[in-house]
């Protein structure tokens, strides 16, 4: 099944809702953050990847650095020159394809009862007419 059908309107399963929130807080970090702390969001949702087995997803490290890297919608990158060695996750090049910007960004708004538009970089990012400019594309190229 492909999960970015899904996605790009909202999710409707839980492994693209996993998906979805851990695309959201990368999106909203700017298109890059560290692993713990992807890790701690998912804790609080009772989504530990600590657990050997999650009931609805599994191993659910596994999953996200192997299935959603292996798909493309994220990447899983090692940060040089930490110790203990530390990964970060960026978004993918098929989220930039296939994911909606706007629906994540209208989900964080629902979590935090604020308007889209009070997050102006993610909005101007969201809401760029041409794929490929976002702001956050543009910086990690830097």
């Amino acid at each position: 099944m492909c999960v970015c059908v899904r996605v790009c309107r909202g999710p409707s399963t839980p492994k693209s809702g996993l998906l979805f929130v851990i695309l959201s807080i990368v999106f909203m970090k700017g298109g890059v953050v560290k692993e713990s702390l992807v890790w701690n969001t998912l804790k609080k949702l009772r989504v530990d990847p600590g657990r050997e087995k999650h009931e609805e997803f599994g191993d659910v490290k596994k999953m996200v650095t192997d299935e959603f890297v292996r798909q493309r919608y994220l990447e899983y990158v090692r940060v040089p020159h930490t110790e203990p060695v530390e990964f970060e996750f960026r978004w993918g090049q098929r989220a930039d394809i296939e994911v909606s910007k706007v629906k994540l960004l209208e989900f964080m708004g629902q979590l935090h009862d604020q308007d889209p538009k009070s997050w102006s970089q993610q909005y101007r990012d969201a809401t760029s007419p041409v794929p490929g400019t976002s702001s956050q594309r543009q910086s990690s190229q830097r």
